[in-house]
């Protein structure tokens, strides 16, 4: 019986796809489909679902194009496998993908890998709109820098603005930037829009890791978690530095351990945080975190006991969940009333005898209603309440065993398909849903009947020519030669999209000048107002000689040379004229001549 009304009824398994896949950075490095879940997210409207590995390669399933197979009708691979670790002025090697997000509208994807720069995809993941710059590592200032000096581990979209993106990493800071084509650019890279904030421990010293960030449902502040153990709310606004977050928890799991993931509830209100050194997920209040007003956060830290914290930021932990690995996560139901998280093996329990109660599995919590703020007495001025408020301890209302010899990394609640997906180490996904309480996602798949064939559809389709032959068997087939003259080249087909572009160009459209706009005279006799071709029609009185027809051209052009000479004036008048009575020439014959007869006598 489903008491909770959870969407666990039914299931189905994505494969992480081919063993046969290689590497883009020119390496050809074999990828193991086996690789680790290390991020895992829903496209905002539930059709697509994205899954990052520790190998650096992104898989991509689209619900409305699974088809079922006549072996199994609930295994699906992805539709198209992508290397993130694309970075063609990236020479350090390959890196290990950490983080993922979807933009509002699914129209971008933002990765973020161990390389200290992250990128932004498109929705098919097949090209990189950008890729965000590194900053100066010998600048010890990270405010300073235009990028992250070291490895990413944190990225988000912001809810309402598509083209502002979040940043987190190793390096202590949190950057945004801005992917809407106005960010400056350098080396053909984005550089950072600003640095929202620099974390620092409980002693004000530099935390030197950012572990996760998530983005609050009205993109008005950030909750991140850090190495040194501290909860951190961060305000967005402000073009500069912010000098201090609005509220911040120090030794949120007791001591110094690691938080390595937080995220918002649904509507904002709480944060769970959870840590890969102990075995719960903490929920807070976020409103008692943050003061709301004034310069000065809040900042609030263990007292007495290791990781005691008041009641009123500390609603409940949850339990039995021991993560092992940073990657692990936890989400929320649709209406923040369930916590959903997964549990990590033990890789000593698995060699061990008893192996085979090694099995990752998926808890589910039933989180205590919001707390009823204590009334203050207008008159007495006290605070008057009904009983002593403590922290809720919950132990898990459901388990359920997904995962043999295989720990649950990344899990993600869809709140309109009311589905959940989740990775494992093994590189396995599965989608939890219902098929009364889930809509759409996975239940489209599992609908469609496998299609039937018949002997004669198998015989047909066992005679059909494959490899060169299926394109010589064609009558309308062409043969392809990308090296032909130009000559025997053929063009390909217009579509619609390129007559417009075509349509646009004025080379070949043949568009004439257009007439100069501006009244700055640019010298001369034509001037700043027209071009040459309004010049030759206003000099030779073309708008005024409209009426052409029934002349002749020749007449008409003969006009032009009355009283008019074209040659030069030693050509003017009589042409037959003799200009000299005797050549050059004949006068010196002449000049020799007369000398011979001279000496003679």
């Amino acid at each position: 019986t489903n008491k909770y009304n959870l969407p666990i009824t039914s299931s189905i398994t994505l494969t992480p796809g081919s063993n046969n896949f290689t590497s883009s950075d020119g390496t050809n490095t074999p990828l193991q489909s086996s690789a680790s879940v290390s991020a895992l997210r829903f496209e905002p409207s539930g059709a697509r679902l994205v899954a990052g590995h520790r190998d650096g390669t992104l898989r991509f399933y689209d619900f409305h194009g699974m088809q079922p197979s006549s072996t199994s009708q609930t295994v699906y691979p992805p539709f198209r496998i992508v290397d993130s670790d694309n970075d063609p002025l990236d020479n350090t090697g390959r890196h290990i993908l950490t983080a993922l997000a979807p933009s509002a509208t699914g129209g971008q994807w933002i990765v973020g890998t161990t390389s200290a720069s992250a990128k932004v995809l498109d929705r098919e993941g097949r090209t990189t709109l950008f890729h965000f710059l590194k900053g100066d590592t010998y600048v010890t200032d990270s405010s300073a820098t235009k990028g992250h000096t070291a490895g990413v581990t944190g990225v988000s979209f912001h809810p309402l603005v598509k083209e502002t993106c979040y940043t987190c990493g190793l390096d202590g800071s949190i950057r945004q930037w801005d992917v809407g084509g106005r960010g400056k650019t350098q080396f053909q890279k984005l550089v950072c829009q600003k640095v929202v904030g620099k974390c620092k421990n409980e002693k004000g010293q530099r935390t030197q890791i950012v572990s996760n960030l998530s983005v609050h449902p009205s993109g008005r502040k950030i909750v991140v978690g850090t190495a040194c153990g501290s909860i951190q709310i961060w305000n967005c606004f402000g073009s500069g530095v912010n000098s201090r977050p609005l509220g911040a928890i120090y030794s949120a799991h007791g001591g110094t351990k690691p938080v390595t993931f937080v995220t918002f509830s649904g509507n904002g209100e709480r944060i769970a945080s959870r840590s890969d050194s102990d075995d719960t997920v903490r929920i807070w209040d976020a409103n008692r975190i943050e003061k709301g007003t004034g310069s000065f956060g809040r900042k609030f830290s263990s007292r007495g006991k290791e990781g005691e914290h008041p009641p009123s930021l500390l609603l409940a932990i949850c339990n039995g969940l021991p993560a092992l690995n940073e990657s692990a996560n936890c989400t929320f139901g649709p209406d923040g009333k369930i916590l959903c998280a997964g549990t990590a093996v033990d890789p000593r329990a698995r060699k061990s005898a008893d192996s085979s109660n090694a099995c990752g599995k998926l808890k589910f919590y039933q989180l205590p209603e919001g707390d009823k703020r204590s009334k203050v007495s207008k008159e007495s001025g006290t605070k008057s309440s009904s009983k002593t408020k403590s922290t809720a301890i919950l132990d898990p209302i459901v388990e359920l065993d997904v995962a043999p010899n295989a720990s649950v990394l990344g899990v993600q609640w869809h709140p309109k398909l009311n589905q959940i997906a989740l990775g494992t180490s093994d590189g396995i996904i599965q989608v939890l849903y219902d098929p009364i309480l889930s809509t759409k996602g996975a239940l489209m798949p599992t609908s469609r009947a496998v299609r039937q064939s018949d002997g004669l559809s198998d015989l047909l389709r066992s005679r059909v020519p494959t490899g060169s032959a299926a394109f010589l068997s064609s009558a309308n087939s062409t043969i392809i030669n990308p090296n032909a003259l130009p000559l025997f080249r053929e063009e390909p087909r217009a579509t619609r999209k390129t007559k417009e572009n075509e349509r646009k160009d004025p080379e070949k459209t043949k568009l004439p000048q257009p007439p100069v706009s501006g009244g700055i005279r640019t010298g001369g006799k034509l001037g700043g107002g027209i071009n040459f071709a309004q010049y030759i029609k206003t000099a030779n009185n073309y708008v005024n000689n409209k009426n052409i027809a029934g002349k002749d051209p020749r007449e008409e052009l003969f006009k032009y040379n009355e009283g008019k000479s074209y040659v030069s004036k030693a050509y003017e008048g009589d042409i037959q004229r003799i200009l000299a009575e005797k050549t050059v020439e004949e006068e010196e014959a002449e000049l020799k001549s007369g000398n011979k007869r001279q000496k003679t006598k």
